[in-house]
């Protein structure tokens, strides 16, 4: 039989996520503060990336 969660562990479920989306956000904003053109290298990359899928996906046609 189940019980139903009670008040107390639900808040302490809400306290849990916030810590957690605040551990994140502070090591996001200590990767930008530490190196300012991770946005430009992450750009760089996904656009190699893309290039090679459909460099890929022209040669399954042939």
């Amino acid at each position: 039989m189940r019980h139903a969660p009670t008040l107390a562990s639900r808040r302490a479920q809400r306290g849990a996520a916030l810590v957690e989306y605040t551990i994140i956000a502070v090591l996001g904003i200590i990767v930008l503060i530490a190196e300012p053109n991770i946005i430009l290298e992450l750009v760089e990359a996904l656009r190699k990336a893309y290039s090679s899928f459909v460099y890929a996906l022209s040669l399954g046609w042939i």
